[in-house]
Parts: structure tokens; C-alpha cells; sequence
């Protein structure tokens, strides 16, 4: 039980109502106390607990989406690499604002080269003080001129 509060990050009252709730499985109980599966608590650390709005004024960005039926937890890294590609002003800053700039920096780094241009790519990396992961194959203009 403890376990499962750190890992979480909820108090212990928090974790009795998920335990009742459902959201997570009792394997038991030993002298008392609960016995927590891992990987429930493993699933649950991972999904977003509660609706997490996306504002419309991010609609333009997602154009293949409707913005009411994403979820800003879950759907992070295709919500921040939108903005930090195509959006102005207004949306970068509501990206600071809702998520944790080494949560930025993450994302710029593991998926960067994968979802933001080259140019986008470097002004993020550039900013966030990060070194993105080392570009596709197919993005690396260097693999063509060699050939």
C-alpha cells in the first residue's frame, strides 16, 4: 500500500477509494494490510485520472481531431508537438503553462525528430537546452548525398 502511494503519488485514503472504485486490484490482505497488484497500479499511474480539457483555441493545429474528444494528459505529445510546430504566441504559452517544462524537453527529446521539422526541431532544442535523439534515416539529408 505504501508502495503504491509513492508510485502514485496520492495519499493513502486516495488509494483505499481507487481499491473500492475498482480502478485498482487487491491481490489480498496481510496483517492488516491491503496487497496491491503492480500492474494495476502500473496502469493507472499511466492513464490520466480525470477529463483534462483541450482548449478550442487549439482546433486549427489539430485539424484531423476534434479537440473535445482529446485529452490533454493522455494525448501530450501530439498536443505539444502540434504547438511547438505550428502554433503562435497564445498556444506556447498555454503549453508552459499546462505541462511541466522537463516534460517539454522530454518530449522535444525522445520525439522531436520524429514529429517537429528540422527548424522547429532546433529553435525547441535550442530553447528547451536539450539534444534531441539522433534523426531518422529517412529525415537525415546526409544519408542522400552520400548515395
Amino acid at each position: 500500500m505504501a508502495r503504491a502511494c509513492r508510485l502514485l503519488r496520492r495519499s493513502r485514503r486516495q488509494v483505499y477509494r481507487y481499491l473500492r472504485s475498482g480502478d485498482l486490484v487487491a491481490a489480498g490482505k496481510l496483517l492488516g494490510e491491503w496487497l496491491v497488484e503492480r500492474k494495476s497500479v502500473d496502469r493507472l499511474a499511466r492513464s490520466p485520472l480525470t477529463v483534462q480539457p483541450v482548449p478550442s483555441h487549439l482546433q486549427p493545429l489539430l485539424p484531423e481531431y476534434r479537440v473535445e474528444n482529446l485529452n490533454a494528459g493522455r494525448d501530450r505529445v501530439l498536443i505539444v508537438s502540434r504547438v511547438l510546430e505550428l502554433g503562435g504566441l497564445e498556444q506556447v504559452r498555454w503549453v508552459l503553462r499546462r505541462y511541466p517544462r522537463q516534460e517539454i524537453a522530454r518530449i522535444v527529446r525522445d520525439d522531436g525528430a520524429r514529429l517537429l521539422s528540422p527548424r522547429s526541431l532546433r529553435l525547441w532544442s535550442v530553447v528547451l537546452g536539450v539534444r534531441p535523439a539522433a534523426l531518422p534515416e529517412w529525415r537525415d539529408a546526409s544519408a542522400w548525398l552520400t548515395r
